[in-house]
């Protein structure tokens, strides 16, 4: 198991999606507890069309984290996070069918994922702490 250090400044993360008139919305659900690694989330909004998982800590981003490390991207998903930062937030995408089987696979544009990404937004006090922490250098 990989060592996560921890992260010394407040953050919050909501991972959401929409839900194609298509697609079985528990399938899209499962798609985002992966991306987050099953962690209890603050608060949660199901619509027919959306889902929204909301968090108030790091802990969120631990799946990203390591996965990221594992397959290698941390440079690209550094150069993504700060390419998407405005003010005090950042956000990723994700294909979600790789999500849905549990992997992560980072999408530069939303038509990479064909029924659409899974968009996970960061926001801190202080961002460019955590995009360091997420994607800085690996030792």
């Amino acid at each position: 198991m990989r060592r996560i250090p921890s992260l010394d400044t407040s953050v919050k993360v909501k991972v959401y999606a929409t839900v194609e008139p298509s697609e079985d919305p528990k399938k899209v659900e499962l798609a985002i507890k992966n991306v987050v690694g099953h962690v209890e989330p603050k608060n949660i909004m199901v619509e027919e069309d959306f889902i929204l998982y909301e968090f108030d800590d790091e802990k969120a981003l631990y799946f990203i984290y390591s996965k990221i490390r594992d397959r290698q991207v941390v440079s690209a998903v550094k150069r993504l996070l700060l390419s998407n930062k405005v003010g005090s937030s950042t956000k990723l995408m994700l294909n979600r069918q790789v999500a849905y089987i549990g992997n992560i696979v980072v999408c530069e544009e939303e038509g990479e994922s064909p029924l659409g990404p899974i968009f996970v937004e960061i926001e801190s006090p202080d961002i460019d702490n955590v995009i360091e922490w997420l994607a800085g250098e690996v030792f």
